[in-house]
């Protein structure tokens, strides 16, 4: 996951953040976030081919200063799944990335 720390302005913006399946084996993605209503992704779920990069577009509205952090589970997908959602519905723990977010102070 490149980058590993997303830092905001308070007024927010959009980032993006890239994803490189270096298994061989294809990827289902989950995204989840402390603040759904301070951060949108363009894709909750999504497919990752071996080999493959993707991006996810990361969007911070306006709002307070305070840390947050982005989630990325993934679990093994098989080339007939084409539901990626689906995939997460199991009673389990997932492989995951933490992305931190915080943003900057404007008293600082």
């Amino acid at each position: 996951m490149e980058p590993r720390l997303l830092n905001w302005n308070i007024s927010g913006g959009i980032q993006k953040v890239y994803f490189t399946n270096y298994s061989n084996e294809r990827r289902a993605i989950k995204v989840k976030c402390s603040d759904n209503y301070l951060y949108r992704v363009s894709r909750v779920f999504t497919f990752i081919e071996p080999g493959e990069m993707i991006g996810i577009d990361i969007v911070r509205q306006n709002g307070g200063a305070k840390p947050d952090k982005m989630i990325f589970l993934w679990t093994k997908a098989e080339t007939s799944d084409n539901n990626a959602s689906k995939l997460f519905n199991k009673v389990s723990t997932y492989p995951m990335l933490v992305l931190p977010l915080t943003v900057n102070n404007p008293t600082d």
